[in-house]
């Protein structure tokens, strides 16, 4: 009897124990401080999308030196993907780019073109036409005219107007931002850690709270 008590106690404590916890990481995030709520809902984006440029130095930051958007993959749940969108309207070649990166997308090949271009554009300064976009693809493995037919393709060209709707729709005015359901945007400046890994577990958490949250 004892030990039957005993149990029903511990997982009465550990129910008591993780509602205590959610609530309390739940008063952690607050609105207009922690994340901002869009005024109208957007529907028709990813569950999870973050904005970014090729030509945005944070952006580089964000994904290769904090590995915030890998922090976040891992923290969402088995299913769920973090989608990422390039906004065209900065620099001299922001639709170029926005055209590779969905040429990069629709091959999969993302993680192979991404700290490519972030690295040529940022640190050597050598992308400066639409042919030495293609060279960095070259370099792994998509030549010229596997690149001019993948940009020409139907589903590079609706992947394009995706992104620039997008933006529109949600209003992005700055990179890297990160939206949930259309609905919620993180307030990165609310972000204080003393180290990359402490940000983007925090960066992280806090998508996952607003995942948590539905739209």
């Amino acid at each position: 009897m004892s030990t039957r008590v005993n149990r029903y106690t511990l997982l009465f404590l550990f129910c008591i124990s993780a509602l205590f916890s959610s609530l309390t990481n739940a008063a952690n995030y607050k609105e207009n401080d922690s994340y901002f709520l869009q005024d109208k809902p957007v529907t028709t984006v990813p569950d999870v999308v973050e904005f970014f440029s090729f030509y945005c130095g944070p952006c580089f930051q964000f994904s290769h030196t904090y590995k915030v958007t890998d922090t976040i993959a891992e923290k969402l749940p088995a299913g769920t993907k973090l989608t990422k969108y390039h906004v065209g309207l900065m620099g001299p070649l922001g639709h170029e780019l926005t055209e590779a990166w969905s040429v990069a997308m629709v091959l999969g090949i993302e993680d192979k073109v991404e700290k490519l271009l972030f690295e040529k554009i940022q640190q050597e300064h050598s992308v400066k036409s639409v042919a030495d976009i293609m060279k960095v693809f070259s370099s792994i493995g998509v030549e010229a005219g596997q690149y001019e037919n993948t940009r020409r393709s139907l589903p590079v060209q609706a992947l394009v107007k995706k992104q620039y709707d997008a933006v529109e729709t949600l209003n992005v005015t700055s990179t890297p931002s990160f939206y949930v359901y259309g609905k919620y945007r993180v307030n990165n400046a609310a972000i204080a850690s003393n180290s990359p890994g402490d940000y983007a577990k925090e960066f992280a958490d806090t998508v996952r709270f607003l995942f948590e949250k539905k739209p």
